[in-house]
């Protein structure tokens, strides 16, 4: 059995397995920046999507809303925490080469502000459009744009080591 036309009854488990097998990894780099549970969340979207009917349109996209929701709900609990861990994390550093170490661009990227990091990864990683990033995160299509290029600009002064901190106001 093929992919069922998007509105159609469930999901048939054959194109659920293929999706999963396919999106997955995305999904989970996707919500680690949201929790640290991803893996659970994103088994939780899957099974969300199982139980659909009729399934969603736009099948990626929603279940990006879905991790994101779940995500969301568990990201009040855990700001504390999430908090000491950064202050901690947080080391000025100097680029000695042209190699990019990807666990020191990592840990950069969960320095970025949870807005940045989002649209990054799902712009990067997800593939997703920056329309449905928008249609994700609840913004406009120029902030979600904005957020992706301040993101991008603030990690290469951060690997460059001359990025200078400014206050942000907390969000939610």
């Amino acid at each position: 059995m093929g992919l069922q036309e998007p509105g159609s009854l469930a999901i048939d488990p054959i194109t659920l397995g293929r999706l999963y097998r396919q999106h997955a990894p995305a999904l989970r780099l996707y919500a680690r920046q949201l929790s640290d549970s991803a893996e659970d969340l994103v088994q939780d979207a899957f099974v969300r999507l199982a139980q659909q009917s009729p399934q969603p349109e736009r099948i990626l996209a929603w279940l990006y809303q879905v991790i994101r929701n779940l995500a969301l709900a568990n990201y009040r609990s855990s700001a504390r925490r999430r908090s000491r861990e950064l202050l901690r994390a947080r080391a000025w550093f100097r680029i000695t080469d042209d190699s990019l170490d990807a666990q020191e661009a990592t840990r950069l990227l969960t320095e970025l502000c949870l807005e940045m990091r989002e649209v990054i990864v799902a712009k990067l990683w997800g593939g997703l459009t920056f329309a449905e990033i928008a249609e994700l995160v609840g913004c406009s299509l120029a902030t979600a744009q904005r957020r992706y290029q301040s993101g991008l600009f603030e990690l290469r002064e951060r690997l460059e080591g001359r990025w200078m901190p400014t206050y942000r106001t907390p969000t939610t």
